[in-house]
């Protein structure tokens, strides 16, 4: 497999890594390990000759992070992932089969092999009947795919992700514009994988995690669809998560809920961050919670 590299996005995610490195021994793999830890690219480094750990100067969150990757990567095709997850060697050979076979597409992936709680593609599915390929593989169009895929660098080119993402919709954006270009989002629903979500950060980090989510979530909504619709569209899409956002407030005030107040503080400082049209510049200290 020299024509892949696959990349992991990682956050204080040594178990998760560990765990999953040991069955992708044969495969390129570039990890950007966005806490800083230097500790885990000496351990890692160490124990997989194939695993290349890069430490950037500062989180630099999905969007950069996989940019920096991807730029660093020397192979034609690379399959974009977070640590939290368990693909087989079958699996990933599975799919670059089907990479190599399929001429025209921006981001081909598995899925989830447990599809109950929610999926890593867009609910729109067309099913592609145009040849025994395409069926026997169950290969289906859909209009967006949101983690765990893999991309043609020779197709997407300079169309990486926006870098004023921090953390999520950043996927939902690269694949749209892929779309506006006529690039096809396809699944290969004979390649599964177990996803184990928001499993990959060590425990005791939760808290930034939770902090880092509720302000992400609600600035990256507004950005999404500010940059590319616009302003007033976006201010219908965000709408119900301020309304939300006022109500648990109130309700942990009334409660003298102090996290779930904070909570709500920062759900609310994040939407009028977007608002403001301000940066995505919030992030948490550990320290500051202790």
């Amino acid at each position: 497999m020299n024509n892949l590299t696959i990349i992991f996005n990682a956050y204080h995610s040594r178990k998760s890594l560990l765990k999953v490195l040991i069955n992708l021994k044969k495969y390129k793999i570039i990890i950007v390990e966005n806490s800083l830890d230097r500790e885990i690219k000496k351990e890692i480094e160490k124990k997989y000759p194939n695993v290349k750990v890069i430490i950037p100067k500062e989180n630099l969150g999905l969007a950069r992070g996989y940019n920096l990757a991807i730029k660093h990567s020397k192979t034609k095709y690379v399959f974009l992932n977070n640590p939290d997850m368990k693909i087989s060697n079958k699996s990933i050979t599975r799919l670059m089969f089907c990479a190599k076979k399929i001429k025209n597409f921006g981001v081909i992936a598995p899925i989830y092999r447990s599809e109950k709680t929610y999926k890593n593609y867009s609910n729109y599915e067309v099913k592609l009947r145009n040849s025994s390929f395409f069926i026997k593989n169950k290969i289906s169009e859909v209009s967006w795919i949101d983690n765990n895929f893999l991309i043609d660098k020779t197709k997407i080119k300079k169309n990486l992700f926006d870098e004023n993402y921090f953390l999520y919709f950043e996927t939902y954006d690269f694949c749209l514009n892929l779309m506006r270009k006529s690039m096809k989002m396809l699944i290969v629903k004979k390649v599964k994988f177990k996803h184990y979500g928001s499993g990959s950060t060590d425990v005791k980090y939760n808290k930034i995690i939770i902090l880092t989510r509720v302000w992400h979530y609600n600035w990256s909504k507004f950005y999404y669809f500010r940059k590319n619709f616009n302003y007033i569209y976006a201010l219908t899409k965000i709408a119900p998560n301020l309304i939300q956002a006022i109500k648990k407030m109130i309700v942990s005030i009334i409660r003298l809920d102090k996290f779930n107040t904070y909570l709500s503080f920062i759900e609310l400082y994040g939407i009028a961050s977007s608002l403001l049209c301000l940066k995505s510049f919030y992030r948490p200290s550990h320290k500051n919670l202790n």
